[in-house]
């Protein structure tokens, strides 16, 4: 167990590495780009069980909701951004690995405001079936998770001619407890850090910046019951647009919400 998990920290380092790397490779795709500052707020709710106990079947839901400011502004409520609602299936054959399944999930999404000229009333409804990999490993206090997730992508799905895509995303995260040794016990304050890449392909991508994204976050933690949890953080994303004349660069607080156990809360009724 120890070599493996030596194996696999040497391994989460290199891509660590990697990922530094990716952030200005995004944002020299576009050549002499101009990067647009765009004020965002992030929050994200999690619900997760097991269908029932000793199963390594299990079921989880989410729901993503984005604002952003109008450009140039700084107030991040003043405007949709996306809103989304996505069921998974998982099956987790060892402790730390699962593989998880979308059928179809939806999204609403608003256009980015960054420019004067973007409309804020426009939106695109999008259907997305997505198939992700995590795995974990533990060093002394350090848990480290590798996420690989790959997307079938229905763009416009309310107009005439849908838009079909993939996308593959590629995420490390490492988390530690920061009060206890262990980040699976209750009242624990731990800090999350991770970053990730989009790279975007097929048909209809019609692109030709193939690295969509790199998203990073750094947040703080806490546990406050065994199997539930909420975090406070900072999102920061560099997005290329279409053109190569503009860089959108996210930022702006995130919230997490995570009940991993929702069968618990039959305690407190």
């Amino acid at each position: 167990m120890i070599s493996e998990n030596y194996r696999f920290l040497k391994l989460s380092f290199r891509i660590s590495i990697l990922l530094l790397y990716c952030s200005p490779i995004v944002a020299q795709e576009g050549g002499n780009a101009e990067f647009l500052d765009h004020k965002v707020f992030y929050n994200k709710y999690t619900f997760a069980d097991f269908f029932k106990v000793g199963s390594p079947w299990n079921w989880e839901f989410d729901v993503y909701a984005r604002t952003q400011s109008d450009p140039g502004e700084q107030n991040i409520f003043s405007n949709p951004m996306r809103l989304s609602f996505r069921p998974w299936i998982g099956y987790q054959p060892a402790k730390l690995t699962r593989f998880s399944i979308s059928p179809i999930a939806l999204m609403n999404s608003f256009s980015r405001l960054t420019l004067d000229d973007d409309s804020p009333g426009r939106s695109e409804r999008e259907l997305r079936s997505s198939f992700q990999i995590n795995n974990n490993a533990y060093y002394k206090r350090f848990n480290f998770t590798h996420r690989m997730r790959f997307e079938s992508r229905w763009r416009g799905i309310d107009n005439p001619v849908v838009f079909q895509n993939y996308r593959f995303r590629y995420r490390l995260r490492v988390r530690t407890p920061l009060n206890t040794d262990y980040f699976y016990i209750n009242n624990t304050l731990y800090l999350n850090i991770y970053s990730e890449i989009h790279l975007e392909f097929g048909n209809n991508f019609g692109g030709t910046n193939y690295l969509t994204q790199n998203r990073s976050y750094g947040g703080i933690g806490y546990r406050f019951w065994d199997w539930a949890r909420v975090e406070l953080g900072y999102i920061h994303q560099y997005v290329p647009r279409g053109d190569h004349l503009y860089v959108d660069l996210v930022n702006g607080p995130m919230v997490y919400l995570y009940i991993d156990l929702m069968s618990q809360l039959k305690k407190y009724r």
